[in-house]
């Protein structure tokens, strides 16, 4: 099963760039424009200078991002912005963060060398589809710095916590690492080196299966990477190109966080928010209640803990709770399209019904871009609603873990986003460098 490796790291010296903060940087792929130019005005050795460089008008094949982010690493590793740990280490890693009426929570986990293997071999679980433009921007990424840059998110089963405790037997008092993000996360990271604590880890690692959270283009990336670099220099268990850089948390830890992406409806010819909650009522129980959005949020919160439900409001203080009363048999008569795993997902009882069946906007459509907008903050989606900018907001309860696993290990994946894996894992704390010289232990 999984075969988890230590590996020397690069990280910032913090006596040159001073606090990381200022050099650290969430996954490239949340990172909005705005943001992205925000981050590298903020330090001229911000991770993002490397791993989401800026276009510049005149690029082409010889010059262009990536070949300065190449060129950047060398220079910072030359100069000793960015130095390698002496020994080969697994790195525990806490996320200490605050979710609005949940109060404090910690993630807790490991940076470790997964070795790489395909989807379908029992071993990694994807549960989302993947689209090559990202793939191909991360793979020429890593071909000019052979390094990964950042780590993906992967789950594990691990009931007793055995894998995290048997690091915690290795650690000094303090971390090594700590950074607080824009959203006030704060991120702590031990180094830990004591060979009774890496084998004790490594070994509980050697029984399970891993489920990437996130991070699925990375990982195909990687994939792409090792069997280039098998080309030109062998397959090796022990080269680090067969690895891939990945953060490794406990799924049955406490501080697992799956937040909902909520959805709102514009530019649908002919919505009519009376004739679509007929439409409903003819089908399905449907309360409408005085409120506001934030209010329909509140109870498809309360709602969730005894069943499905969906709260959608087009306006005007008012918002409607549906319920699905006989999940099973609603979904195997209406939903019947979709595999069993599927089927009683919040989202697929949005899209696949609610979206689909009743207003007919086609998958296609929700792909191509057409008719959905996605919130992270429900505030946002509210905020929407009141301009006209959308025509009605649908709010969800979150996929749970059981769900995620589930859907992982039957072959399918979720729908589009469907998951929200918070917080994000850091970029910059460490990097796993994979050129064709470079070794994991044996």
């Amino acid at each position: 099963m999984a075969d988890v490796k230590p590996f020397r790291g690069i990280r910032y010296d913090t006596a040159r760039v001073g606090d990381l903060t200022l050099v650290v940087a969430p996954p490239y792929d949340v990172i909005s424009p705005e943001e992205q130019e925000a981050l590298h005005r903020r330090h001229p050795r911000n991770i993002t200078r490397i791993d989401f460089g800026m276009e510049r008008e005149g690029d082409g094949p010889g010059s262009n991002k990536y070949t300065r982010a190449a060129a950047r690493f060398r220079e910072w590793i030359a100069d000793g912005t960015l130095v390698r740990d002496a020994s080969p280490a697994l790195y525990y890693y806490e996320q200490e963060f605050t979710i609005p009426g949940r109060g404090t929570c910690v993630r807790k986990g490991f940076l470790g060398a997964l070795r790489l293997s395909a989807f379908g071999e029992g071993v990694v679980f994807p549960h989302e589809r993947t689209h090559s433009g990202p793939k191909q921007d991360r793979l020429a990424l890593m071909r000019a710095t052979d390094a990964h840059m950042s780590p993906i998110f992967g789950l594990y089963s691990d009931p007793g916590d055995e894998v995290l405790s048997s690091l915690r037997s290795g650690m000094d008092t303090g971390p090594d690492l700590s950074a607080v993000d824009d959203l006030g996360v704060k991120h702590r990271v031990w180094t830990v080196t004591r060979p009774d604590a890496l084998r004790g880890a490594i070994g509980k690692m050697a029984g399970t299966g891993v489920f990437i959270a996130d991070g699925h283009h990375r990982y195909e990336t990687a994939l792409a990477f090792r069997e280039e670099m098998r080309g030109k220099h062998g397959a090796n268990p022990a080269a680090a190109y067969e690895h891939v850089l990945m953060f490794l948390c406990n799924m049955d830890d406490e501080g697992i966080v799956i937040l909902p992406t909520h959805r709102g409806i514009h530019s649908v010819p002919g919505f009519s928010e009376d004739t679509f909650l007929a439409k409903i009522r003819s089908v399905l129980p449907v309360e409408t209640r005085a409120g506001s959005p934030e209010d329909a949020m509140r109870a498809v919160e309360e709602a969730g803990g005894s069943g499905k439900a969906i709260g959608w409001s087009a306006g005007g203080n008012r918002y409607h709770l549906v319920a699905f009363p006989d999940l099973h048999g609603f979904c195997d008569a209406n939903l019947n399209a979709f595999p069993p795993q599927l089927r009683a997902l919040d989202v697929v009882l949005l899209h696949g019904f609610l979206f689909e069946h009743l207003l007919g906007i086609s998958p296609e459509a929700v792909t191509a871009g057409s008719f959905v907008k996605y919130y992270k903050d429900p505030a946002k989606a509210a905020a929407d609603l009141s301009s006209g900018a959308v025509q009605a907001a649908f709010f969800l309860n979150p996929v749970t873990v059981k769900e995620f696993r589930d859907v992982s290990l039957s072959g399918h994946v979720l729908p589009q986003k469907a998951t929200f894996f918070y917080p994000k894992i850091g970029t910059g704390l460490l990097m796993f460098p994979v050129g064709g010289n470079e070794r994991v232990p044996g």
